[in-house]
């Protein structure tokens, strides 16, 4: 059946300040159609990925605050110098992502699976973290040198 297929993307926003419709149930996006949008420079802010296969992609350097990525598979994704204030990874795989000088200060973390993730010199202000899953002080240690994820 191919890859799997979610609700079309919308912002709070709107993508470059064009005010996109409700979602349309009969429109869907595919993976590829997803990773276009993300390399198209448009805006991203308080973007909708939820339950998206995200699987090495690279969000490098973009403006990802607010965005919902809940559920999302972003395993090996890339998102150094990314901004995610107060965005949503509640449950999400981010096993193997780099997040190297992202800003996740207000993120949601809990629940997420984060084995082998990098979180060098992030900024993890007030951000909820999987704490029951793996200990603040691992997560410190990789934002202090770039370690690994081991849990």
């Amino acid at each position: 059946m191919g890859s799997k297929v979610f609700d079309i993307i919308k912002t709070k926003r709107g993508l470059d300040g064009i005010a996109m419709e409700k979602r349309d149930k009969n429109k869907s996006l595919g993976r590829k159609e997803v990773i276009d949008l993300v390399y198209s420079g448009k805006r991203l802010v308080d973007i909708d990925l939820r339950k998206a296969n995200l699987t090495k992609v690279d969000f490098c350097g973009r403006d990802l605050s607010g965005a919902n990525f809940s559920y999302s598979n972003l395993r090996e994704a890339n998102f150094e110098n990314c901004n995610l204030q107060g965005a949503s990874l509640w449950s999400a795989n981010l096993e193997n992502a780099n997040f190297t000088n992202a800003n996740l200060e207000n993120a949601d973390l809990d629940y997420a699976k984060l084995r082998g993730a990098c979180f060098k010199r992030a900024n993890l202000k007030r951000a909820s973290l999987p704490v029951e899953l793996i200990s603040r002080e691992e997560i410190m240690k990789s934002v202090k040198d770039g370690s690994q994820i081991s849990k």
